[in-house]
């Protein structure tokens, strides 16, 4: 090519810029597919659910949910992180699959930060700490002095290696001073069936996951993880307040798109999703679910996951989380 017909650099960016845009407007024209890291009737997937459903609306195409969990969520990621980067193949999934799985799977065949495109957050989740029906205690210290004349016979479920619910209750175990027998189960569901029928005895994860059997009498939520109260239970306690000083814990849950999706989509895809979580009926299926909605630009939400995934990894390795 001759040196003086090619186009300056400037010039080729402004028009992948202006073809990024144009693709931007008339997206989308097909349903899109929504790979859930989460299994079905966890926390992820019922929020997700209800904000995918009103963002679909103003997209004017069908969000379609494929509920991939395994492997601590991993399973789900790795297809979204291989898929076409055209906004038509999302990632929907918790912070566990991303600050938590890279540094408890051997070989995880994406990185967290490197692979994805954030899109927005859709949810922060305070974890509930529920207790089975069965179980006598109604207080947090209840259940420390509990677990404590029964070294390791409380059985405590969680979502899966890795998951919230995993390793938000072994920083409540360790800052109790309590010893912990894990049984993990595959997805949040699994893991509140087990409290609702007394398999296990305890847990600490979203209170969306345990609402059910706790709606249905067969299991009690008696504190919750944040730094405040929660706002849609305000008579739950912290735990901090209730007899464990300092402790905190929160989860999130985020749409991200493949790394080399165009900006342009992603925000027009991260538009119609916040659009979804600031209207009232959103607000008010989340409040059913115990939980409020949260949103971010898509740059919040990748300082999020970098934070996080660093920050984790070294609760990670000093607690000794490894799959089994």
């Amino acid at each position: 090519m001759n040196p003086r017909t090619q186009l300056p650099l400037a010039s080729i960016m402004a028009i992948f810029a202006t073809l990024g845009a144009h693709a931007a407007e008339v997206f989308p024209t097909r349903p899109i597919r929504m790979v859930l890291s989460n299994g079905p009737g966890s926390a992820g997937d019922i929020l997700g659910r209800i904000a995918f459903l009103r963002a679909a609306d103003t997209l004017g195409q069908a969000i379609v949910v494929d509920n991939r969990p395994g492997a601590g969520g991993t399973i789900g990621v790795e297809i979204a992180a291989r898929a076409t980067p055209d906004g038509y193949t999302l990632l929907a999934t918790s912070f566990a699959t991303l600050a938590v799985a890279p540094h408890t799977y051997k070989n995880v065949p994406y990185h967290p930060v490197n692979d994805f495109a954030p899109v927005s957050l859709f949810a922060i989740t305070q974890a509930g700490l529920c207790v089975a029906g069965a179980v006598p205690a109604k207080t947090t210290r209840e259940l420390i002095d509990l677990a404590r004349a029964r070294p390791g016979k409380l059985l405590m479920a969680s979502a899966g290696i890795g998951s919230t619910s995993h390793l938000a209750g072994l920083m409540f175990a360790t800052a109790a001073g309590i010893e912990v027998t894990h049984v993990p189960y595959k997805g949040g569901g699994p893991s509140a069936a087990a409290i609702g029928s007394g398999e296990a005895q305890w847990a600490l994860g979203p209170l969306s996951a345990y609402l059910p059997p706790w709606k249905a009498g067969r299991a009690r939520c008696i504190a919750v993880s944040g730094e405040k109260r929660s706002t849609i239970f305000p008579e739950l306690p912290t735990i901090a307040e209730a007899g464990v000083p300092g402790f905190k814990f929160l989860g999130w849950n985020g749409v991200l798109a493949p790394k080399a999706t165009p900006r342009g989509l992603v925000d027009r895809l991260n538009s119609a999703l916040v659009q979804a979580l600031k209207t009232p009926e959103v607000r008010q299926l989340y409040a059913a679910q115990g939980e409020e909605p949260a949103w971010t630009t898509p740059d919040e939400y990748a300082k999020i996951v970098r934070e996080d995934y660093e920050r984790y990894g070294k609760v990670v390795k000093l607690a000794g989380v490894k799959a089994e």
